[in-house]
Order: structure tokens, then sequence, then C-alpha cells
């Protein structure tokens, strides 16, 4: 009987620590700047920079805060990736590959954007910001 409950014990763990694998929200907040020579590109956008080149058209970036953060179905995250930008994420189904959620942006108290999506990994969500500085700023949302 002991071996039997320590068996469903090791199974149960097992199942929860598959669960909340992979379960995780990245927020991001990036400059987008056309400079000569480019920028080196900071290691945790390497993957990115090619898709973001492309889309947004700049060649240097700048990761100017980011956050990760549990994604659980029907639970609501804070992702503050500045002090000024930040990001309400509620997961509102999970599905076996995919994330309905329901997006928030604000800047300080004042809401700039809501919106549903759904994310998946490998497919990270790109918001194109306002210009700021000499480029644009970016918000990223991935599935990690």
């Amino acid at each position: 009987m002991k071996g039997i409950l320590s068996a469903l014990g090791l199974l149960m763990l097992t199942a929860i620590g598959a669960q909340a694998d992979g379960d995780r929200i990245w927020s991001a907040l990036i400059l987008a700047t056309q400079e000569e020579p480019a920028r080196t590109v900071p290691r945790e956008l390497v993957d990115l920079a090619p898709a973001l080149k492309d889309v947004f058209g700049y060649n240097s970036f700048y990761l100017l805060g980011q956050k990760k953060r549990d994604l659980v179905s029907g639970g609501e995250e804070w992702l503050i990736p500045s002090r000024e930008f930040f990001f309400r994420v509620q997961c509102l189904e999970r599905g076996t590959t995919t994330y309905k959620l329901r997006i928030q942006l604000f800047r300080d108290t004042k809401l700039l954007l809501t919106t549903e999506a759904q994310l998946a990994r490998g497919a990270p969500l790109y918001i194109r910001g306002p210009a700021w500085g000499r480029g644009h700023l970016i918000f990223l949302l991935e599935v990690l």
C-alpha cells in the first residue's frame, strides 16, 4: 500500500510538473532604431531579430525591460516590463497548443489597448508602439 501511494504521489507530481512546464509568458519592451553600423542584438532577442527586422524595418534593437510570469487558465497576470508601460493578461482559455488571452496595455494608469488574441509557442505577438527617441517602441508577448 505504501508503495502504491508513493507511486501515485510521484505520478501526481509529474503531472503537475508537466502541466506547469512551459506555461509561462514573457513580455518585453523593445526600442527599435535604424543605426549605422547596426547595434549588436541583445541575446534575449537573437531568435526574434530577423522577424523584427522584416516586420518593422529597423536594424538595431534595445531591450528596455522584460518580465516573465506563469500563465494559468482562468488566471490574471500583470506583466511590467518597464515603470511606464505594462500589460494585464488574462488567460481565457488554454488549448493543447494555444492560449486565448485578453490583453490590456497601459501607460501609467491610462489604458491604451484592449484586445483578445490567440498565442502559441513560437508565435510571438508584436505591438508597434509610439515613436520614441530615434525609433519606435515595440511591445512583445510570447508564450514560453
